[in-house]
Parts: structure tokens; C-alpha cells; sequence
């Protein structure tokens, strides 16, 4: 059995009690327990079992003074929470003891049970749903008007038509669908559906039209449109193949274009960093839901995943989580902690694969909050006469904001914005600008003297005036600078070559188009996939935004009561923030459907939607 940790919470009397116990064959006597909780002790909290010792991010270490014999247990219990756990991955996502010498040993870790009487279900509603039309495409387009269907033909370019796009397309699905048929062959072939491509001006960028018949017209005014048009004929000759409920179209005219130029998706590798391998995967299945947006979180206090030339201790110390060193494991890493970066060919091998797809890579550098491994990694960042944790952010991290008086702040942070924006040419250059804890700075002298120089009162004040010397700098490249909503606080940043992504909540979105904003709808009540989908206790993840069900998440309408402002909606985008989520069977058993919700809010009229038939097509979208 070796050794546990069992995991409950008290409910209304507060608290959680972890059981350690010991199924070796010798007495313990460890030196403390350490827990990454995302559940954090209040700050009047007291230990019974042990001592509290220190809250570092999701780690928190207790001192223990206690001996384990073989088949005993020992019980640590924290009486005050500052949030209740709402669901079972709300405790311990990781547990081991440290021994006096320093030597670990890893805890195997039961989910948290919830109080009696709190109900474990229902898991995700995702039901099958129901097609009244026997074709696959998703995003549905804006006008189906298709009949006649029968089995798949092997599609093919018709003599002197240029194969390259259908080669590309076939490839897709081929990485997507490996074990499946292909719906393209680049030579005609017995009973094959020969495939005519036009140029029609007349249609809207990215826009395509299918007119079924002897032959197959697929009509475009431009490259994306016409990538788009041969990967719905392969959405639907695929599912003709593999799918009894569908058949091909003979007759009839699909008309589609985007809604939306913006249809994203947000990628957080920083709490838990992702191999170049799942990111390309992911945009091929972006690919093929037609989102053309990539939003890269490469930076957090959690880890920093950039390579930088100027500064190679953020690859050495702030892209690593250790014992003992200035980043300490967090979430679900164990004694082992985590380590891992993006080198510059993994980054030019992302932006190579995106621009193949027509789908933009933004890269985001979080600050000046966030900022931990980026202060752990360069020296001379913090005020000298500040004093130490007099702020903590809302996930725990003591003094994580880049500080706004120090000419060195300013220094940094152009030399990282000349490498961001050298890595990712001609992209928006995303710079954070959320979750600046209230208290940040204002125990820094050198703070309080900007402050009265600038006029500035507050810390959204002083946040607001750092984020205008950064517009500057990414203006100077000539780029865009997206941020999160907060940017616009305290005084903000001007409209004028920004691009705020609205997170906070729905009337965010609403809020900043009548103020002169360009917006990104991203609310994390219903886009953030990283939500727990359903009110029972065994549904994982985040519930800060409440739960968002796939029908939640797709029955959204982004543009609902947007004001005629100077500013206006850009797109739609999906948050996938990976606290809860360190593995990519967890990404995919959160993402999916509500990454294809998503895609559909981006691509289709609002007239064009159907939850019965999305959740039917939703189950033949590739997963990661």
C-alpha cells in the first residue's frame, strides 16, 4: 500500500482534514507534510496536527512532529479556508513529506471527499443530440441547402486544378484521423468526385460556396476561403465514411463565411507546460474547426517558457520548479517538481504549422503581475526598501508584480519585448495587465514617490501608468498590444492600437466597446474551459466563474445587448488555463465540446445554431 493521503472537507464546520497513512513496513517521522492545494488556508487559520510553516503559490509546507508506526495514521486539519472547495479536485492535488535530511517521499493521493450529503453528479451533460440533416460540418455553415446523399466518393482535383491545397487539407486529416480513410486522392480515381476550384470576387473574405452536382464547384475569393470549402468536404466525406447516421451530398449549395476574423483560442502553458508536440495538435484540431487565433500564455508565476538570449537564467531557474529552489513544485508536480521551455525551433516549428492553416500566433509575456518566475530569474527587479510580502495575488504568490519606479523594470522589459517580438513577427503582442493584487507597491517608497510625481492615486493608477509605457513600446515594433480588461482600469491605456480581451464577465465585453475599445469576448463564465461543467461534486476543475456546461457555453450569444460604440466586437475566443489540468487526457476530458462550442459562436450566424444537432456532430471533432 505504501504510503496515502486520504482527504476530506468539513463543510460548514470548515476546513480540510488530510488522513496520512502508513502502509510501510517502518515507523515515520517526518519533518513536515507538503500539499499543493488550490484551496488555500485563510489567513487566521490554525493546524491541528502540525504547524503551518509556509503558503507558497498552491504549496503549502506544515512542520510535523509526530511518529507513523507501520498500519498507523496521523490526521493534520486546517479549521479556516479562504474559499470553499466546490468540487473534488479542490484539495490536495499533490502530497509527499520531507525528512529532516531532505530526502522526499511521494504520497499517493485520494480525491477529496465532500461532505455527507453533497451530491456527487451528474457528470457532463454532453448528450447525443439529434441531426435532421444526414451531414457532418463543423462549424455549420450559413446556409445548407444540400439533398440527394448517398456514400462518400474520393474526392479529387479535376484535371489542371493545382492539388497543393487538397494535398494540405488530406494531410490534416491524415495527423488528425490516422487510422481513417482519405477524403482526398490527388488523381481522379474510379467513381471519384471530381473537385473544380473558381475565383468569385464576389464573396467575402475566408468565405467559400460548394455547389454539388455532376461535379463539385467549390467557389472562394481568397486562399483561407478556399481551405476552408475542401476541409468542410472533408468534414463530411469523413463522416460519411466512418459514421452510418451520415451520407455525402449529390445536389444542392452550401454557402458559408466567418462571423467573427477573430475565433480563438487561449493556451496556458505556464502552470503546466505542453510539449511542442500537443501544441501543433492543437492547431491542427483548431484547423479544422476553422479558428484562425492562437493566444500563447507563455509567462506566468508558475513557469517561464520563452527563450531568451539576453537572459538565460529564465530558461535555468524560471522555466524550473524545485525543491529547495526559488520556484517550489506547484499543482499536481510532487516532490519532482517541473521543468520545461520552448527553445527557438520549437517556436519556429509552432508559427510554421499555424501559418500553413491560416491561423495567427499572439504570444503573451504576463505582466506587471504574474511576475514571480520572471523576479526569480533576474536580479534587481524589487524595490530595496520595500517590504517583503507585503502583498500576496490572488493565487498566492507573495510581491509578484514587476515594480513601476525602477528604470531596471523598463530596461527588462524592452529587451523582452525586442525578443517577443523577433520570435513572433508581425503578431499582436499580447502583455498581460490582470489580477494586480490592490495591495501591490504601496509598501514601496519608490512606489509612493512615482505616485506623487505622477499624480497617480491608487494601485490601479500606478498599474494603469505602467501599462501605458508598454503600449509605447510595443507601438514601437509597429505592432498591436493586446491585454486583459484591466488594462482599461485606472485610467487605462488608450483604444487606439489595443486590443483588450474581456474575461471578467459577460457586460465586460459591453463595457469596453462604448468606451473605444477593440474587444475579444473571452468571459469566463462560459468560455474558459477549464470551468467545472456540471454542479456535482465529481466534476473537476476551476469554479471561480461558476460551472459551465457545454450547453452553457454554447447557448451564449457574445454580441447580446453590445452598445453602437467606438469601439466594437473583434471575435470570440476559448480560455484554456491549466491549473487543473497537467496531462492532455485532462485537457481533452475538459476542452471537448465546449472548444467546438466555441468555433461555432466564432463561424455561425446566430440563426444557423442548433444545440441538438452541435451536440451530435460535436462527437466526430478530433481531440488532442
Amino acid at each position: 500500500m505504501g504510503l496515502s493521503l486520504e482527504q476530506r472537507w468539513l463543510g460548514e464546520e470548515g476546513g480540510l482534514v488530510f488522513r496520512i497513512l502508513n502502509g510501510g513496513q517502518e515507523t515515520l517521522r517526518p519533518a513536515r507534510l507538503c500539499l499543493s492545494v488550490t484551496v488555500w488556508p485563510a489567513p487566521d487559520a490554525t493546524v491541528r496536527g502540525g504547524r503551518l510553516e509556509r503558503v507558497f503559490g498552491t504549496l503549502v509546507e506544515i512542520a510535523l512532529d509526530v511518529a507513523i508506526p507501520p498500519g498507523g495514521a496521523h490526521e493534520v486539519a486546517v479549521d479556516r479556508l479562504l474559499r470553499a472547495p466546490a468540487n473534488r479536485t479542490h484539495g490536495a492535488l499533490a502530497a509527499w513529506f520531507e525528512n529532516a535530511d531532505g530526502t522526499a517521499h511521494r504520497l499517493r493521493v485520494g480525491d477529496l471527499a465532500p461532505p455527507p450529503g453533497r451530491a456527487r453528479g451528474p457528470l457532463k451533460d454532453w448528450p447525443d443530440g439529434r441531426i435532421d440533416l444526414p451531414v457532418s460540418l463543423l462549424p455549420w455553415a450559413a446556409t445548407v441547402d444540400v439533398s440527394d446523399f448517398g456514400p462518400a466518393p474520393l474526392l479529387s482535383p479535376a484535371p489542371g486544378t493545382d492539388p497543393t491545397p487538397f494535398a494540405h487539407v488530406a494531410a490534416l486529416h491524415r495527423r488528425l484521423f490516422r487510422a481513417a480513410p482519405s477524403p482526398f486522392a490527388m488523381e481522379p480515381a474510379e467513381a471519384s468526385g471530381t473537385v473544380v476550384t473558381r475565383q468569385a470576387d464576389a464573396l467575402p473574405p475566408d468565405g467559400y460556396r460548394i455547389a454539388f452536382g455532376d461535379r463539385i464547384v467549390v467557389a472562394h475569393r481568397d486562399a483561407g476561403g478556399l481551405c476552408h470549402g475542401l476541409t468542410a468536404l472533408a468534414q463530411m466525406a469523413h463522416a460519411a465514411r466512418t459514421d452510418p447516421r451520415f451520407g455525402f451530398p449529390r445536389a444542392g449549395v452550401i454557402e458559408d463565411a466567418p462571423r467573427f476574423g477573430w475565433r480563438g483560442c487561449h493556451l496556458d502553458v505556464a502552470r503546466n507546460v505542453f510539449g511542442a508536440g500537443t501544441v501543433l495538435r492543437l492547431l491542427d484540431v483548431m484547423a479544422w474547426l476553422r479558428m484562425n487565433r492562437l493566444h500563447w500564455h507563455l509567462t506566468d508565476d508558475e513557469g517561464w517558457r520563452l527563450p531568451s538570449r539576453a537572459f538565460p537564467t529564465l530558461a535555468t531557474i524560471g522555466a524550473r520548479r524545485v525543491r529547495g529552489g526559488p520556484l517550489p513544485p506547484q499543482y499536481a508536480d510532487g516532490p519532482d517538481g517541473q521543468a520545461g521551455h520552448y527553445a527557438e525551433a520549437d517556436i519556429a516549428a509552432v508559427l510554421a504549422r499555424a501559418a500553413s492553416h491560416g491561423i495567427a500566433v499572439m504570444p503573451e509575456i504576463d505582466m506587471p503581475g504574474h511576475c514571480t518566475a520572471l523576479l526569480a530569474s533576474i536580479p534587481g527587479l524589487r524595490d530595496p526598501g520595500e517590504t517583503p510580502g507585503s502583498y500576496r495575488s490572488v493565487q498566492g504568490f507573495p510581491d509578484n508584480a514587476l515594480n513601476p519606479a525602477l528604470p531596471q523594470t523598463y530596461e527588462v522589459v524592452r529587451i523582452l519585448l525586442d525578443e517577443l517580438a523577433r520570435l513572433f513577427p508581425d503578431a499582436p503582442l499580447h502583455v498581460g495587465g490582470d489580477e494586480v493584487d490592490a495591495g501591490s507597491w504601496t509598501a514601496s517608497p519608490l512606489v509612493r514617490d512615482l505616485a506623487r510625481t505622477e499624480g497617480l492615486d491608487g494601485t490601479q493608477a500606478v498599474q494603469a501608468h505602467f501599462m501605458r509605457r508598454l503600449h509605447g513600446m510595443v507601438a514601437a515594433h509597429g505592432r498591436v498590444m493586446g491585454a486583459w480588461d484591466e488594462a482599461a482600469d485606472g485610467g487605462g491605456v488608450r483604444p487606439e492600437g489595443t486590443l483588450l480581451f474581456a474575461w471578467r464577465s459577460v457586460g465586460k465585453t459591453a463595457a469596453l466597446i462604448a468606451r473605444g475599445y477593440d474587444v475579444v469576448a473571452t468571459p469566463g463564465q462560459a468560455y474558459y474551459l477549464d470551468m467545472q461543467e456540471a454542479e456535482g461534486w465529481d466534476n473537476p476543475g476551476a469554479a471561480w466563474a461558476g460551472v459551465s456546461t457545454p450547453e452553457g457555453c454554447y447557448a451564449l450569444e457574445p454580441a447580446h445587448g453590445l452598445p453602437d460604440g467606438p469601439g466594437r466586437l473583434v471575435g470570440v475566443q476559448a480560455g484554456i488555463w491549466t491549473e487543473y489540468v497537467d496531462d492532455v487526457a485532462k485537457l481533452n476530458a475538459l476542452a471537448f465540446p465546449r472548444l467546438a462550442a466555441v468555433a461555432e459562436a466564432a463561424w455561425t450566424p446566430p440563426e444557423a445554431k442548433s444545440w441538438p444537432r452541435f451536440a451530435a456532430l460535436s462527437r466526430l471533432v478530433p481531440q488532442l
